[in-house]
């Protein structure tokens, strides 16, 4: 039944009764209460009526059969954001049949109250007083209208004792922070009166939807040992099997290679005889002691990480809430770079990203002072856990790291033990553990009070770091280190929120371009534009000669505009003929649908790591 004050109290025996109303229906509206009308005659002041008929004081009647308990046991709101633009909550309360209780909502240091009665919110203070609810549960809606700024607002759940009926809330189960205070909305019951909840009003939050590639995007250097002249086969100064350094299909530019020439490196140390040595794609010169810069393959494709956001979607929604929307990323690659699709990406391929400063680095019993480097100090391992992916960059934030994962340490001891059974022994080995460090652990910091949200999870405090590979002395000091959360486990342990993916599509576009000279029984075709063309792909188009299969793209001899590309078999083409190449696209269009459950209550980025699923060349 509706009481007339935006809410419901879920019994018809149910009334609102100011606490200045002083009377009830005949026969006691109270559930258990006192009975203050007999055949339309009401009782005097501090007096009822027995079930005899006779009066009684009211005061000697509690004194002599005491109060009638009832408990509050639920106090349930919607705790997301509440937006700029308004919106509204329901307060349900629920407990004992007859539970009385009062509510109070206001906003700020009490700059403005909720007035059930007018829905309106004013300056006069308001509070719904000694409501009953005689089936044990109620429910109150609560309007909240626009602003321009945040807003905080209190919601207090007051156990009344009226007449004979003295309600308290349930034994308060109290959830702290790390610093020891109390999270009230986390919190349950209350050891007083009174149960104390906020709701807080903010703009929308943003979820940014991108891409990264932790390991092929940032660039390295080395030194030429030794001249080269027209040849594919350069050595370096570096060990061209540290892939740090160098990978195949790293471009390869410097002092003496021609700048329009496309040359990837396609074997490293290609005679087993040499780790210093690499080969090229083409063949070209480069003079002894040349810097020589590795570019790799999805370097410049955008969005990427903080550096480039063009073709990023944004899924926008009031924090702590859950939305389902459609996505769309769009990945371009580098100008003479193409995307091949090896797998439809999943939700394990998304990522986030902490950054990190490194501090000193801890010892670990019983490793010598040149193998000791796999645990550090860092200035934050909130939202960080084991598992996690150690900065794999090249250059940059990653140039003092060492491929590795965050991992506990153990180390065990075996002895033996004689087992014996009824009619022999035997000797069996077990294992004794001897040391265990976590991968992960504060060791006995505490963040300040600015490092915990207003949720009360902590967000900063310093710590310790573990990582399963021994890491380089220089990473000390080391600032903004990545450290990478893969998959949907991991970035719910960074944001609290929860991410999947379903009906993800890859939509490569077209890769078309025209011929600029006739080909009479040739491999070599000249074109237009070879930027997008990408060795592999495979080509078709009007003149391209029928066979098992259509012919490929070995190479090409430039990285952008107007040049030769070589293909698998000889053709024969009209000058201007369009050609039409597949299996590759400088262009990659990735739409799905997206479901976050709890959006972070700060802007938050995830990344699709490319590098699971595509290959670029």
């Amino acid at each position: 039944m509706s009481n007339g004050y935006g809410g419901s109290s879920g019994s018809s025996s149910s009334s609102r009764r100011s606490s200045s109303s002083g009377s009830y229906s005949e026969g006691g509206n109270f559930s258990g209460g006192f009975n203050k009308i007999k055949n339309g005659v009401e009782a005097p002041l501090g007096f009822h009526y027995m079930a005899n008929g006779k009066l009684m004081n009211d005061a000697h009647h509690i004194a002599k059969f005491g109060y009638i308990e009832r408990v509050i046991n639920n106090v349930d709101i919607d705790y997301r954001d509440i937006n700029l633009t308004g919106g509204s909550k329901t307060i349900s309360i629920s407990g004992d049949p007859g539970i009385v209780f009062s509510v109070e909502v206001y906003e700020g240091s009490q700059a403005s109250y909720y007035n059930f009665e007018k829905n309106t919110w004013s300056a006069n203070s308001y509070k719904l007083t000694n409501i009953q609810a005689g089936t044990g549960r109620y429910t109150a809606n609560v309007n909240f209208e626009a602003n321009a700024s945040q807003k905080i607002y209190t919601i207090n759940i007051y156990a009344e004792t009226v007449e004979n009926i003295k309600t308290m809330h349930a034994g308060g189960a109290e959830v702290k922070d790390d610093l020891g205070s109390k999270i009230i909305n986390a919190s349950k019951g209350s050891d007083s009166s009174v149960i104390t909840k906020k709701i807080y009003q903010d703009v929308e939050r943003s979820m940014f939807i991108s891409a990264i590639a932790p390991s092929l995007y940032s660039t390295s250097a080395n030194t030429v040992n030794g001249a080269v002249s027209s040849s594919n086969r350069i050595v370096i100064d570096g060990d061209a099997t540290n892939t740090s350094l160098v990978q195949v299909g790293d471009k390869v530019t410097g002092t003496g290679i021609a700048a329009s020439v496309h040359a990837l490196v396609t074997k490293i140390n290609p005679d087993n005889d040499n780790t210093n040595e690499i080969e090229i794609s083409v063949a070209d010169s480069i003079g002894d002691g040349q810097a020589i810069t590795f570019t790799p393959p999805f370097n410049g494709m955008t969005p990427h990480y903080t550096d480039a956001q063009t073709g990023r979607d944004i899924v926008v929604a009031t924090g702590m809430s859950n939305v389902s929307t459609n996505f769309t990323v769009t990945l371009t690659a580098q100008a003479g770079r193409c995307f091949t699709v090896n797998r439809t990406p999943t939700t394990e391929d998304l990522c986030c990203v902490n950054l990190v400063t490194f501090g000193s680095v801890l010892t670990i019993p019983g490793f010598t002072t040149a193998n000791r480097y796999f645990r550090w100090q860092v200035d934050n391992v909130a939202n960080i856990s084991n598992g996690m992916i150690m900065d794999p960059a090249r250059s940059g934030s990653g140039a003092n790291t060492v491929p590795s994962t965050i991992a506990d340490f153990i180390r065990n001891t075996t002895l033996q033990k004689i087992q014996k059974s009824r009619y022999n022994q035997t000797i069996v080995d077990y294992d004794v553990r001897d040391i265990f460090i976590p991968g992960v652990d504060r060791f006995g910091n505490i963040p300040a009070a600015s490092g915990i949200d207003r949720n009360g999870v902590t967000q900063v405090v310093a710590g310790n770091l573990l990582f399963d590979a021994n890491q380089s002395g220089d990473l000390d000091s080391d600032a903004n280190v990545r450290i990478i959360a893969q998959g949907p486990a991991d970035i719910k342990k960074s944001t609290g929120a929860s991410v999947s993916l379903t009906d993800v599509v890859l939509t490569p576009t077209q890769v078309s371009t025209t011929t600029t000279a006739a080909v009479s029984a040739s491999t070599t075709i000249a074109l237009t534009e070879v930027g997008n063309v990408t060795v592999g792909s495979s080509v078709r188009g009007v003149g391209i000669a029928d066979g098992a299969a259509n012919p490929t793209v070995v190479s090409k001899s430039v990285s952008t505009g107007a040049g030769n590309i070589v293909v698998s078999a000889a053709q024969t083409l009209e000058d201007g003929a369009t050609l039409f190449f597949d299996g590759s696209s400088n262009i990659l269009t990735i739409t799905g649908k997206i479901k976050i459950v709890n959006m972070p209550i700060v802007n938050k980025a995830l990344y699709f790591n490319v590098e699971k699923f595509l290959t670029c060349l």
